[in-house]
């Protein structure tokens, strides 16, 4: 399962980068193309970072990720208070990457590290759910899991 966040980290991403590219293609042939992207490296590196710094708002994703679990999962209010704070250390994590990586990050490093810290957080949401809510998560991220099979319960 991915979290709600990271999907709309990754689809704002995908539809910039989607965005700049047709722009620049009509704007220039393919040989300039090429110049200005090559010129333009650094600058590409910033600007996804600064479209996702612009477009984030953590309170309201933790906030709609607890809805949705409770939803999905009939979570106990314990386990939304758990969520919550699980959900704000993923959003915490992801923006302290924003803050504080060198200018130099790639767009392709910042998916990798953000992978990783996801994939800690839905380790820790497994391990506050009960069986049951397990199974009913398994089928939740199931078609979900871009071919990977379902999280295992810890």
């Amino acid at each position: 399962m991915r979290s709600v966040s990271c999907r709309v980290f990754v689809a704002i991403a995908a539809v910039a980068a989607a965005g700049c590219a047709k722009q620049q293609e009509n704007a220039a042939p393919a040989q300039a193309q090429a110049q200005v992207q090559a010129g333009n490296q650094m600058q590409g590196a910033a600007d996804w970072r600064q479209r996702m710094q612009a477009n984030h708002n953590p309170d309201s994703s933790v906030e709609r990720q607890v809805r949705r679990l409770t939803s999905n999962l009939d979570l106990t209010p314990a386990q939304q208070t758990k969520v919550r704070q699980l959900s704000r250390w993923h959003n915490d994590r992801i923006q302290a990457i924003l803050d504080t990586a060198p200018p130099a990050l790639t767009y392709q490093d910042f998916q990798t590290q953000v992978h990783a810290i996801s994939a800690q957080y839905h380790d820790s949401v497994n391990a506050i759910l009960t069986s049951h809510q397990l199974d009913l998560m398994r089928t939740m991220v199931g078609p979900m899991g871009g071919g990977r099979p379902a999280r295992q319960a810890p």
